[in-house]
């Protein structure tokens, strides 16, 4: 059965199925709707951002056989070694470690029932339905870096419209919130369509209606609007005057709060201490004063509301004071208590077989770092370290190398955003399977090996050459 939003968003995608650079655009875009399904067959709901990552997938494939190659696919290929590895080695331990150590571990279904209690371990529909989801999202990440990997301005373009999606879940997350205060018609079955996931749309925190706009609860929300919001600040600091990221940052950074979900609160924190440490370290004089401006504009925004806000509105201040002691004192709810156990037992699972986890799709845990471990294994884990670790290193090195300013603007601003998901899942992520991480993650990757690849050519250029070959500085 097609759904409502898949109605008007099928239509749209297959119109640009063999513009590849337009489908790209819509991963980003259609990403913001991750609770909705487009087409809904039993209790299985199409993700929205799936048909257009698939069309274009199956697009570059064609290309590929057809003999189409890129300038720095090579570059880009090395980046990403040791994720193809990963995911190889994750799509093998689904079908090895269930039968190997099967019955021997209890682990926790990846299908949320009414009893959702652990089981023995044993081959199961959640093998087949993860693998999916990860073979999806690697051969986007894979397909999208070495198709971008090549010259002209779309990595720039793929930015702005992650800003501009950023600002579509704004505007949904700020319909909702209008309709729930002023009564307005709010469509939360439109947004709400897909059948695998645990909708939990009607929080409330005193007479606040927590926000989860189009994302199936509060914590997807500020967990997905953290991400925008630190790449346009990033982009801001770095000296950026355009009025899209501007936009994003602040009214993005609004909903953030809206939503009471202490995972945004902490990973916004987190973001902040990092943006602080990151710029005394090696930012420049520039960047130190925009830093230090915004700080400052941030101290007074926070002193004038502390103290305005209680005389002028005081039942304001009273939800206000509310929200604060729920977020203080969540260590203390049965949710809290019980996610923690299945984070430990996720651990447990781990050590019970060796260290070389109970397969892909075994397992769900509560938060990303332990479902690794539990999934994956050390070695699983050790690889990840291995790529991100590597990536950063190289993406660092590449932004120092280049004089072209989208590159630096793509790297910079997909680096914090990528950093600021890491944190949420890291906080209270089961895993990261939406495809606008794994597009952000190609964008980062296709910059970096551009960067590399056009230094090594300035760098064995005559002089001549290489003066012709660089790049106009891009005014921000």
């Amino acid at each position: 059965m097609i759904t409502a939003i898949g109605g008007l968003l099928i239509p749209v995608c297959l119109w640009f199925w063999r513009r590849p650079a337009v489908l790209l655009m819509l991963v980003l875009v259609y990403s913001v709707f991750a609770a909705a399904a487009l087409v809904v067959a039993g209790g299985f709901g199409l993700t929205p951002a799936l048909l257009p990552a698939a069309l274009f997938i199956g697009m570059f494939l064609l290309s590929l056989f057809n003999g189409k190659h890129y300038p720095a696919e090579r570059q880009a290929l090395l980046l990403l070694f040791p994720f193809i590895l990963v995911v190889c080695g994750a799509l093998v331990s689904s079908f090895i470690m269930p039968r190997l150590f099967e019955g021997e571990v209890l682990v926790w279904p990846q299908k949320v029932t009414a009893f959702f209690v652990r089981s023995p371990l044993a081959p199961s529909a959640g093998n087949f339905t993860q693998d999916m989801y990860l073979l999806a999202d690697a051969l986007l990440t894979v397909t999208a870096a070495l198709y971008l990997a090549r010259a002209g301005g779309l990595l720039m373009r793929l930015m702005d419209v992650y800003f501009l999606s950023a600002l579509v879940a704004v505007v949904v997350s700020l319909w909702q919130f209008s309709g729930d205060l002023l009564h307005f018609p709010y469509p939360s079955g439109f947004f709400l369509s897909n059948p695998g996931w645990a909708q939990l749309s009607d929080q409330k925190m005193g007479w606040l209606t927590r926000l989860d706009g189009p994302f199936s609860e509060p914590a997807a929300l500020a967990g997905y609007i953290c991400a925008p919001v630190s790449a346009a600040g990033w982009a801001i600091i770095n000296g950026d005057r355009r009025m899209l990221p501007q936009l994003t940052f602040w009214s993005g950074l609004a909903v953030a709060l809206l939503t009471t979900a202490s995972t945004g609160y902490i990973t916004l924190l987190a973001m902040g201490a990092l943006l602080v440490l990151r710029t005394v370290i090696a930012g420049n004089m520039a960047v130190r004063r925009r830093t230090a401006a915004g700080a400052g504009v941030a101290l007074v925004l926070g002193g004038l509301l502390i103290g305005g806000v209680p005389s002028l509105a005081p039942s304001v201040a009273k939800e206000a004071a509310l929200v604060l002691d729920g977020t203080v004192d969540k260590t203390q709810s049965a949710s809290y208590q019980a996610r923690t156990t299945d984070d430990r037992d996720s651990l447990a699972e781990m050590g019970a077989t060796y260290g070389f986890g109970v397969g892909w799709g075994s397992n769900r845990s509560s938060s990303l770092l332990p479902g690794l471990c539990a999934t994956i294994g050390l070695w699983g884990v050790a690889g990840l370290g291995w790529f991100g670790g590597t990536l950063s290193w190289q993406a660092r090195r590449a932004i120092r190398l280049t004089n072209d300013p989208v590159l630096r603007y793509t790297m910079r601003g997909t680096g914090a955003a990528l950093l600021s998901s890491l944190i949420s899942a890291l906080l209270s992520g089961p895993t990261i399977s939406s495809p606008d991480f794994y597009l952000l993650l190609a964008m980062l990757v296709a910059a970096t090996a551009r960067a590399q690849r056009e230094a090594g050519t300035l760098r064995h250029a005559p002089n001549t050459e290489r003066r012709a070959m660089q790049p106009r500085r891009m005014r921000a």
